[in-house]
């Protein structure tokens, strides 16, 4: 499968920030009829982009998905950054997240982020880390470069954030939140959290009050990549929709936006998500893709850590499925073969979530009786 001379789709900037589908806490301020409201958005083939220009990042953090990759370190060469925005906008993409490792320590950032624009991208995103390296390139570019600048902060306090980030991280990143708001940026904090922050890390949205953020996110652990050091931080399924449970009271008075991936579900919950436009594991509707500098592009973050990648990015942007075993082939056999094996929710739960018994060995739903798993890709719109 080759992207060369597909025509380019014909996709338009949208007014407002299209998000996916989920869960907002209502505001205070907010009416209650349009807080409760979830617009749907259809799915599409690699709607989604994930591009990882580089492996390479001054952290360790305890939570990072990446893994060993941060020490091999790999950066993206700028004519492969080029194939690949060429190929996948081609595919389908519309959304474009560039990320890393730290992708402000590419040296091609900037002309990455202005290329992706260039070729017509209706959001273009990046995750950072806030420290100076970043707050340097972030001062020679403008707000229109994105849609919006996510900058990582795990916790609500110098002493969660640095014990999972490194000490003295916190006020350099808050110094590059507020930056970023003063100057305009569309800018959003993203929050992991986990045993270590969960308990201030709420925090966050008076931090982001102040400081002019448009949206705080959270999401939780994974026991994935450097992750595997730290299973003593992640939280039953239980633990997390108790969580979950908590927003709408702490973002009540907020001006802050908050949004949150379920992740997991009571079971009762799942007949309104089906109703909002859940289809189960995002494996099956190939709505996002992940590609690395090695090549490797996976539709599942979970499985970042395995083999099971989806295709390879060769040369000129070619795209080659695995023909291996794969991801594709993983998530299409839910289908005939549940986790649990005894599904009470099969016209929303879909089978459930294949990538959590490779990497948990069990499925949620036989862990926790009354508990789904919602993928954990599902995406949300935020209502107020």
């Amino acid at each position: 499968m080759s992207a060369v001379d597909l025509p380019m789709p014909d996709v338009r900037r949208p007014h407002a920030d299209v998000y996916g589908h989920a869960r907002m806490p209502a505001a205070a301020h907010t009416d209650i009829a349009h807080a409760q409201r979830i617009d749907k958005v259809p799915y599409g083939r690699f709607r989604n982009v994930y591009l990882y220009i580089t492996e390479a990042c001054q952290l360790r953090c305890g939570s990072c998905y990446m893994g060993d990759r941060l020490e091999r370190a790999l950066k993206m060469p700028f004519e492969q950054i080029s194939d690949n925005l060429v190929a996948w906008r081609q595919m389908g993409g519309s959304k474009l997240t560039v990320l890393g490792g730290e992708p402000t320590l590419h040296p091609r950032y900037e002309d990455t982020i202005r290329l992706a624009n260039e070729l017509g991208y209706e959001h273009v995103i990046t995750t950072s880390n806030g420290l100076k390296p970043a707050a340097r390139k972030f001062a020679r570019m403008e707000p229109g470069d994105f849609a919006y600048v996510q900058i990582s902060l795990d916790g609500g306090s110098p002493d969660t954030h640095d014990a999972v980030r490194g000490e003295g991280t916190f006020a350099t990143t808050l110094q590059t939140v507020g930056e970023l708001a003063r100057r305009g940026f569309d800018t959003r904090i993203i929050c992991t959290v986990n045993k270590a922050n969960q308990n201030d890390c709420l925090n966050l949205l008076g931090i982001a009050d102040d400081l002019g953020v448009s949206l705080v996110k959270f999401h939780v652990f994974s026991v994935i990549g450097r992750g595997h050091g730290n299973q003593d931080w992640a939280m039953r399924p239980h633990e997390w929709l108790e969580f979950c449970d908590a927003l709408p009271a702490a973002a009540a008075d907020r001006r802050t936006r908050v949004w949150y991936q379920p992740t997991f579900a009571r079971r009762e919950q799942m007949g309104r998500y089906q109703a909002e436009g859940y289809r189960g594991c995002i494996g099956r509707t190939l709505d996002r893709i992940s590609i690395f500098p090695d090549g490797r592009a996976y539709v599942c973050s979970f499985l970042f850590d395995t083999d099971l990648h989806f295709a390879t990015v060769t040369d000129r942007g070619r795209i080659e499925l695995n023909k291996g075993p794969n991801e594709f082939d993983l998530f299409t056999g839910a289908l005939t073969q549940h986790g649990c094996g005894n599904c009470k929710a099969p016209g929303s739960c879909m089978g459930g979530c294949p990538a959590e018994q490779i990497v948990d060995g069990t499925a949620s739903c036989a862990e926790e009786q009354d508990i789904v798993s919602v993928c954990r890709l599902w995406k949300s719109i935020p209502a107020n």
